[in-house]
């Protein structure tokens, strides 16, 4: 064997046991720790952009490189199943990250890790460091007091307790060795833990100094599947969440959109105290090309008889073929008991054609209606955002989005998260000339259509009301009745203009009736005839 031969085989082998070699040859520049005195590194990225990946193959490089021959780290996402599922065992997660995997710990074949234990939240390296797992949702409590040398953070954006977990758990137990902390996370304006970003963002002084590094998805392709990379492109391209999905930027409130995030906060809740009725999917369809837009659906209805308010229930949005997405809309109404209804301008003739078919297919039958966009975009969501300013009669918001809780099979509550992609596109959607209007915020509007024309809360005066005369009234002080009579007296000559002390109207102000002005008087005489004079098809009162 060659000199060379030789000496390739054993860089081989060396890079082979230290996999911290290899992540150096396929990692990218902005992945890699950071130079610079620092306590907090941030990578902010769009989805599937390695943020990941590097938060794990940075904690685990720390570990590898810490000689004490003892010492504590920590790994905290936003509920424990995230924390273990993703941080430790996922493809990106430490085990990977350290060369191994959690089939070798369990047989005891991995050279770096002794043990790791789900149910008591620990990874146990072979040199006597423990790697404490730990849930942002229940406040880092498993952390809390502990001595870390290092800690990794995922998704810091989700986190819900986040000022319990970060402040007051993660902030004093990484105190010891190196003292640093790697967060990651898309920056999603409408996540719980926004301002927790802000602070990263801005570098606030009470962080000990914060090093900000974006990660974009583009750069990150190789190592995503082609299918993924046509629903993320699908799904932003032309519209401003394109900087955020793609390039893990922070948008925030922008200036004249129609929703904002204060009040899409105010309008969430996490359960549906019973059923909905009439019941409306949106839906926005594309023609399912690879470069083409998202699908997108909306679910809608009414609280019952008892409850004035109305319900987003659920949302979706995703690149695929008609058919198939057809199948999906045609299950949820099943699953609703709901209208599918269909922009009639934007390939409604054949979507609905493409409804019966699948229905034929599958043996069921939901309504179908196709609806007309006879507006612009903007013109058409402005009346659904009026309907978010509105309260009901108990004082809350008459719109409520439904982000539904559940438990994961580790028993810790969570909270659905359909919702904040449709609120991204809410609290970004202004319809500037030029914008595109994004898919699922074109489904809410459809499914709200319908009850646009409802009435909520206490009913008012029934019959036509002259809103301008009305005001007129209001501000002379006068009765409506006055007014119309005497717009009645100047159109018809005065024949309607109130006799001193007669019936009707005196100098200005109504002075009441009854019945009895309309009888025969006790002489015998009509009210407006002189006595003897009567008209023979009146007669008294009895």
């Amino acid at each position: 064997m060659s000199l060379l031969a030789t000496v390739a085989d054993r860089l081989e082998g060396k890079t082979a046991a230290d996999p911290r070699l290899a992540w150096r040859k396929l990692g990218r520049a902005e992945q890699m720790l950071p130079p610079g005195d620092w306590r907090v590194w941030y990578m902010q990225g769009g989805r599937g952009s390695g943020k990941t990946r590097g938060g794990s193959q940075a904690l685990a490089e720390w570990i590898q490189a810490d000689t004490d021959g003892e010492g504590e780290y920590g790994i905290i996402a936003p509920t424990y199943a995230d924390a273990w599922t993703k941080c430790v065992e996922g493809k990106a997660g430490l085990l990977r990250a350290l060369g191994t995997s959690m089939a070798e710990v369990k047989d005891g074949r991995s050279r770096l890790v002794k043990s790791a234990w789900r149910t008591y939240g620990q990874v146990v390296m072979r040199n006597g460091i423990v790697v404490y797992v730990d849930s942002a949702a229940e406040g880092g409590l498993r952390i809390q007091g502990r001595n870390l040398k290092a800690a990794w953070a995922d998704e810091i954006g989700l986190w819900l307790n986040w000022e319990v977990a970060w402040d007051e758990s993660l902030k004093y137990a990484v105190r010891e060795g190196i003292s640093r902390i790697i967060a990651t996370g898309t920056p999603k304006a409408s996540r719980p833990a926004r301002k927790l970003i802000r602070r990263m963002i801005r570098n606030d002084p009470g962080e000990g100094g914060v090093v900000v590094t974006r990660l974009r998805t583009v750069d990150n392709a190789k190592n995503l599947s082609a299918a993924f990379l046509r629903a993320v492109v699908g799904a932003a391209r032309g519209t401003r969440l394109e900087r955020q999905e793609l390039e893990g930027e922070l948008l925030d409130d922008v200036a004249n959109a129609l929703w904002t995030r204060d009040l899409l906060d105010q309008i969430r809740i996490s359960e549906l105290a019973g059923h909905l009725r009439n019941v409306c999917i949106g839906v926005d369809p594309s023609d399912g090309a690879e470069d083409s837009d998202e699908q997108a659906y909306t679910i809608s209805g009414q609280g019952m008889p008892d409850d004035k308010h109305i319900y987003v229930a659920e949302n979706w949005g995703g690149q695929e073929d008609p058919a198939t997405f057809a199948k999906r809309v045609v299950r949820k109404a099943m699953e609703w008991n709901a209208t599918v209804l269909v922009e009639r301008n934007h390939g409604g003739k054949w979507l609905a054609t493409v409804f019966a078919q699948v229905q034929k297919e599958m043996g069921t039958s939901v309504r179908v209606r196709t609806i007309h966009a006879s507006d612009a975009k903007r013109t058409r969501a402005e009346p659904v955002a009026a309907m978010y300013t509105r309260y009901s009669e108990d004082g809350t918001p008459l719109v409520r989005h439904l982000h539904r809780a559940w438990q994961d099979r580790d028993g810790h509550r969570r909270v659905d998260e359909h919702m904040p992609e449709l609120e991204d596109q809410m609290a970004t959607y202004t319809g500037a000339a030029g914008e595109k209007s994004p898919d699922r915020l074109d489904s809410l509007v459809w499914s709200m259509n319908d009850f646009l024309r409802a009435t909520f809360g206490v009913p008012g005066p029934s019959g036509a009301r002259t809103w301008a005369a009305q005001a007129e009234l209001d501000q002379a002080g006068e009765p409506p009745r006055n007014h119309a009579r005497k717009r009645l007296n100047q159109a018809h000559g005065g024949i309607y203009a109130p006799e001193p002390g007669g019936f009707g109207f005196d100098g200005g102000g109504y002075d009441g009736f009854d019945l009895d002005d309309f009888a025969p008087r006790e002489d015998g005489s009509h009210h407006d005839r002189p006595p003897g004079q009567d008209r023979g098809n009146i007669r008294r009162w009895r």
